[in-house]
């Protein structure tokens, strides 16, 4: 059982450890390291009771003169160099299995897929088509691709700006046809919706935990617990001048998180 119980260990160990670097789930993780962990547990178990004396072993005790040593079993060296070997390989696979931590934990966020694809036109909660124009300057509402209204994480927030207020980052020109420029609704702090926009300072404000967001300069956050900006929709206008998204979000959208995958 000892042996059976070590090889489990380093098994899953080193299977945690691929796990990570192939961008597995925390549950999966999870579940590996448990079971090498059992593994190792087994192995203790199985080797301390190897390593106990039979109950038959006992050696009549003299009244006087000096006792003679009880010889070691001829076989008990050989027993503990071949434990000592084999809780040498398994602390070296959980040391394998400490580096799965830090191998997940150095992965860059990567985009969570959206409803929003090329040529999706842009609808209100009520899938109502809207249009370049449709929203006056200084106008705002929430929207969503079209026949996919309350898909997880699609919702976005619609603002038509005057023209010439908004200062447009070199690789998102065109982004905002007619001073339409939308941003996730979703708090990249901790996911909550984005949903008071103030018109004079031309900021969003996420009432959980007032994190505040420069619609300006690409909704960057400029108050709050809140450390990256609201990602950008990029909008186009179709050939009928309703408004369309050129495709899903190029940033990660909510709050960032270490297990993030497509």
């Amino acid at each position: 059982m000892t042996r059976a119980g070590l090889a489990i260990a380093i098994l899953f160990a080193v299977a945690a450890t691929l796990a990570a670097a192939f961008h597995a789930s925390p549950a999966i993780l999870g579940w590996l390291a448990a079971i090498a962990a059992v593994g190792i547990t087994l192995a203790a178990g199985a080797a301390a009771r190897d390593l106990q004396a039979p109950d038959d072993l006992r050696e009549p005790r003299h009244a006087r003169g000096p006792t003679a040593p009880v010889p070691e079993p001829p076989d008990m060296a050989t027993r503990r160099g071949a434990f000592g070997r084999l809780w040498g390989i398994a602390a070296g696979a959980f040391a394998v299995l400490g580096i799965a931590p830090f191998i997940a934990l150095a992965r860059k966020p990567a985009p969570r897929g959206t409803a929003w694809t090329a040529g999706a036109r842009v609808v209100t909660p009520d899938n109502l088509p809207v249009r370049a124009d449709t929203l006056s300057v200084g106008g705002v509402a929430t929207v969503f691709p079209a026949d996919r209204v309350g898909a997880p994480e699609s919702a976005t927030m619609l603002i038509r700006l005057p023209s010439d207020v908004l200062r447009v980052q070199p690789d998102r020109t065109g982004w905002a046809p007619d001073g339409n420029v939308a941003y996730s609704k979703i708090c990249t702090h901790a996911g909550c919706p984005v949903a008071i926009y103030r018109h004079a300072s031309y900021e969003l404000y996420c009432p959980c935990h007032q994190s505040v967001f420069d619609v300006l300069d690409a909704a960057k956050p400029v108050s709050g617990p809140a450390t990256r900006a609201l990602p950008q929709l990029a909008l186009d206008v179709d050939a009928e001048g309703y408004l369309i998204a050129r495709g899903d979000y190029t940033e990660p959208v909510g709050p960032d998180s270490w297990d993030r995958t497509l």
